[in-house]
């Protein structure tokens, strides 16, 4: 006897629920694994040593209170209100975030990644309304503002949370390693003999200089990796022959834009000695690409200076490419890089050129002071020269006033 239509979809029915209800209960099991991982690191927070003498100090406290025949201490241990009060569910989301592949290693997220999304919900609690018209605050005697957050996210369970997570995560750092002098000097004769080489196309060459020289301001300056993309163009171009005939030979690396931890647009200006002591020619690097720069026009008219043939800004992604692919032929060639290291995972352009100088300057006897000035060249030259925001010009006459310490740096790698 063949069954009516409605027996099937009876049937179909009977079987969906039966699904959705094995669904949901799969999903259930997962999220009380994930709560009790909470409860876990929560718990992992502290020292086992430490939680032990408490607990003891507890059981003390208890069996004197019993000598006079009072009942212990009522701590209120719950129960706990049926609702996220704590940040449960944000926790949750970034045990989650966790399993995902990360940059370092493909099968977790290390800590330092997924504890940016506490940072994202407590940056979007402090934006909202509710938190807008909470005018609850502290002010010290020397005008310091505090003010009171009432963020699931710093619930002292959270916090406890994040600690458990990081003791028990750890942290994986990878370093860059440095570049030194000799490396760069491996790399820059690789790039001459391309400039030299008539069967490279005109397009590489240009990138060439542009990078050559790129990487030789970031090492000389040892500045950070997304720092020389705030070279300006026109003030380059401009300000080329700026110190080339003075008794303390230099060349003047123009920076502006808006710089971290400041207000308002920047005009900063690094000065860098024409050659150093290792023998890099610093300047000469620099007039190619200054040359370069006006013939493309550019010197009339402000832009980035690191730029392609468009006039857009290079990335860092693109200048880490051209980095990686100059050190893997000097591995091949040279015995300055071990056979067995990763060049694409030891070297970035945001920290190497910056570590291997600072390395450089200490090995030629550099004093503390000095490393230190120029590593923080930002804070220093805004300072002691107490300038807001002056024009090039003026700012560049103001930095010549100090050229004995501002060069000590450059000239001595």
């Amino acid at each position: 006897m063949l069954s009516s239509p409605f027996q099937c979809d009876h049937c179909w029915f009977v079987n969906m629920k039966k699904k959705v209800a094995d669904d949901l209960a799969l999903g259930d099991v997962r999220l009380l694994a994930y709560i009790r991982r909470v409860n876990l690191d929560v718990m992992w927070s502290s020292e086992p040593s430490v939680v032990k003498t408490a607990w003891q100090n507890l059981e003390k406290g208890k069996r004197l209170s019993a000598e006079f025949g009072l009942p212990p201490v009522d701590i209120c241990v719950g129960p706990w209100p049926v609702e996220d009060t704590c940040g449960f569910q944000i926790a949750i989301e970034i045990l989650r975030a966790s399993q995902n592949p990360g940059r370092n290693d493909s099968s977790y997220t290390q800590f330092d990644s997924i504890r940016k999304m506490r940072s994202a919900y407590l940056t979007a609690y402090e934006s909202s309304p509710w938190r807008c018209l909470d005018n609850r605050s502290f002010i010290s005697g020397k005008g310091n503002y505090s003010a009171m957050v009432n963020s699931c996210t710093q619930s002292k369970l959270f916090v406890k949370f994040m600690r458990g997570c990081e003791k028990r995560m750890g942290r994986l750092v990878k370093q860059d390693v440095g570049i030194s002098l000799e490396m760069l000097l491996a790399m820059l004769e690789i790039y001459e003999a391309e400039l030299a080489d008539e069967t490279v196309t005109k397009a590489r060459k240009r990138f060439v200089i542009v990078c050559a020289t790129t990487f030789v301001i970031l090492w000389a300056g040892a500045l950070r990796g997304g720092e020389v993309f705030m070279m300006e163009a026109s003030e380059f171009v401009k300000r080329r022959d700026d110190g080339r005939m003075h008794k303390m030979g230099h060349a003047v690396v123009p920076l502006m834009g808006r710089f971290k931890n400041e207000t308002g647009e920047r005009n900063l200006v690094l000065v860098l000695a024409n050659e150093t002591s290792g023998g890099l020619q610093i300047r000469k690097w620099m007039d190619r690409f200054t040359a370069l720069l006006e013939l493309e026009g550019r010197g009339s008219k402000t832009g980035p200076a690191v730029c392609d043939e468009r006039g857009l800004v290079l990335s860092q992604a693109c200048l880490n490419d051209e980095l990686h692919s100059v050190l893997s032929i000097v591995q091949l060639t040279t015995d300055l890089i071990p056979s067995d290291l990763i060049v694409a995972e030891k070297f970035s352009v945001y920290r190497s050129f910056r570590r291997g100088a600072t390395t450089r300057a200490k090995e030629q006897g550099v004093d503390e002071a000095t490393i230190e000035m120029n590593n923080r060249w930002r804070k220093v030259q805004n300072s002691q020269g107490n300038l807001p925001n002056l024009p090039m010009s003026q700012l560049y006459v103001e930095i010549t006033q100090a050229l004995t310490s501002k060069l000590r740096f450059s000239k001595s790698l």
